[in-house]
């Protein structure tokens, strides 16, 4: 049958099937519509088609797909594991949950649905459950290394290390060229400080899969640790450069936060006459999206996903693809405070009774306005949190001379404080008072904390506030990562029930808080002028490690 009129509909759906195969989904995909045209109710076609459909984030269309599919065959295991990963994409956590559960009643040994179970529960933080999804992934398939790797992450979470990295090496000897779990494995010999080795699994992880930006951005973070600054730097923008290049807008949207900072950094850089690919057209697009009628109320669309069409993606694509890093000019000194006695702020700490004070005056004047400068014309604020405010890490692309001069001054400086303990690492944050809130109350895993603010006072509007809350008694050593870093709930309650005071330290431009890092913190309230230059930035860095084991 050389016409493909004549072709039946199993040759058809072979062809189709062909086609996905060799991931030419166009053909594939019209193809399995051929089918359909004659077998409405054939279901595999059915199915395929809207892994298709997925495949190209078009979700609705292969959401009716899965359904139809199930309506056909209520057993379909395969329909309802794969509506599941739809609906986990689309943020239908518990729908999920039921469709996997429901795959895993139909066939209890379909290893994929326990896998997705698995990673979904992850994600919610229910890690025992997720443990023994993983569990029964691998007594249904042992070379299951996806399985493998997830519950290594489960240990590591869980401050197991020796089990996670049985756990990588495992996944590894399965397969020698899964770089997730070369790049995992580092990280756990990171965190047991075997530094040379975490060094060779991230290069690994790079080799077998060079667009992998994690390793990357955990060995530029090894060499930020050492003070090495061109190692660490070039690593750093090679991860940023990555992130840009593979930039797109999932959904076809983006919040509204980060569009506003993004506009206002825009006419921020066009005012200062810096050249950025995209730069006019951007400002002109993103305007127009920021002033229709429905994203005018700002401060009531704060959580809002804005649907962008095409024409609108073609326009800000070139900007969010550019790279722009400000290069600090040479500092002539030391970059904190030369005026100030530091010896002397030491020896306030070590003879604190609860270990937490703040310092004035914190930066040279210079190494002040060339940081703020940095913060201000970076394109590196990328990672977006829950209350809105946006993060940039020294792992893709928060990194210059300057930042790790204020490491090397204060480990020079303050040594009976810093000199012991390698810089673990360092970030900033960036907020907007009229969107959002600062961040939760949380505790971290490092010895010493180091937080300080470079926005300038005449933009805070409560100079009694805004600063930082910190509460005088550590996590307890038995607490894991995820208990003393983001369960409220449960950190409120361990506070009230040891009468735990709050220090409440009030913003001031270019003051730094010192504490003991296992205290917990949050952001105090804040209320800053609703201009670029006026959004409230602080900079944290975490000295020495604190490993918690269960």
């Amino acid at each position: 049958m050389n016409d493909e009129k004549d072709l039946t509909v199993k040759e058809t759906f072979n062809l189709a099937v062909q086609n996905h195969q060799n991931n030419n989904l166009q053909e594939a995909q019209n193809y399995y519509q051929k089918v359909l045209k004659i077998d409405p109710n054939h279901s595999q076609a059915l199915n395929n088609l809207a892994v298709i459909f997925t495949n190209l984030k078009e979700y609705q269309k292969a959401k009716s797909c899965y359904e139809k599919v199930i309506e056909l065959n209520p057993n379909y295991a395969a329909a309802h594991n794969n509506l599941g990963v739809l609906l986990k994409e689309l943020g239908e956590h518990q729908q999920a949950k039921s469709c996997f559960e429901k795959a895993i009643e139909i066939n209890p040994n379909y290893a994929a649905a326990h896998y997705n179970l698995g990673v979904l529960l992850k994600e919610l933080g229910e890690h025992q459950q997720a443990k023994s999804c993983f569990e029964k992934v691998i007594a249904i398939d042992p070379n299951y290394v996806k399985a493998l790797n997830d519950l290594g992450v489960i240990f590591q979470e869980l401050s197991d290390f020796q089990k996670a990295k049985d756990c990588y090496e495992k996944a590894i000897e399965i397969n020698p060229n899964y770089a997730d779990a070369h790049n995992n494995l580092g990280v756990i010999y990171k965190e047991l400080r075997e530094y040379q080795k975490a060094k060779d699994c991230y290069e690994k992880a790079m080799a077998i899969s060079p667009d992998f930006i994690a390793p990357i951005k955990n060995i530029s973070q090894l060499y930020s640790n050492e003070l090495s600054l061109e190692k660490a730097t070039s690593l750093s923008y090679k991860a940023l450069k990555m992130y840009r290049d593979k930039f797109t807008f999932t959904d076809l949207k983006i919040s509204l936060n980060r569009l506003k900072h993004d506009v206002q950094q825009a006419k921020y850089l066009s005012s200062k006459n810096y050249e950025v690919e995209g730069l006019d057209l951007f400002q002109k697009v993103g305007d127009k999206i920021l002033s229709r009628k429905e994203n005018k109320e700002v401060e009531d669309n704060s959580s809002k996903k804005i649907l962008l069409n095409p024409n609108e993606i073609n326009s800000l694509l070139p900007f969010y693809k550019s790279d722009h890093v400000y290069q600090t000019k040479e500092i002539s000194g030391n970059c904190i405070n030369p005026n100030k006695n530091w010896l002397d702020v030491e020896d306030e700490y070590l003879n604190s009774s609860n270990q937490i004070i703040y310092i004035d005056d914190f930066l040279s004047e210079e190494a002040l306005i060339e940081l703020r400068e940095f913060c201000l014309v970076s394109r590196v604020w990328n990672k977006e949190y829950k209350n809105k405010y946006l993060g940039a890490f020294s792992g893709d692309g928060f990194i210059s001379p300057i930042h790790l001069q204020i490491a090397k001054d204060l480990k020079e400086k303050l040594p009976k404080l810093f000199g012991t303990h390698h810089l673990a690492e360092f970030w900033g944050f960036k907020y907007d008072s009229t969107l959002g809130k600062g961040i939760n109350i949380h505790a971290d895993a490092a010895i010493h904390n180091l937080n300080f603010w470079i926005t300038p006072d005449e933009y805070n509007n409560d100079k009694n506030s805004g600063g930082l809350k910190v509460y005088d008694i550590p996590a307890p050593d038995n607490w894991i990562f995820k208990d003393y870093n983001s369960n409220n709930d449960k950190i409120y309650k361990f506070l009230k029930d040891n009468n735990a005071k709050c220090i409440n330290v009030p913003y001031k431009f270019n003051r730094a808080v010192l504490f003991n890092s296992a205290y917990f913190h949050e952001t105090d309230d804040i209320d800053f002028k609703d201009v670029y230059e006026g959004r409230r930035i602080n900079n944290t860095y975490l000295f020495g490690d604190r490993n918690i084991k269960v």
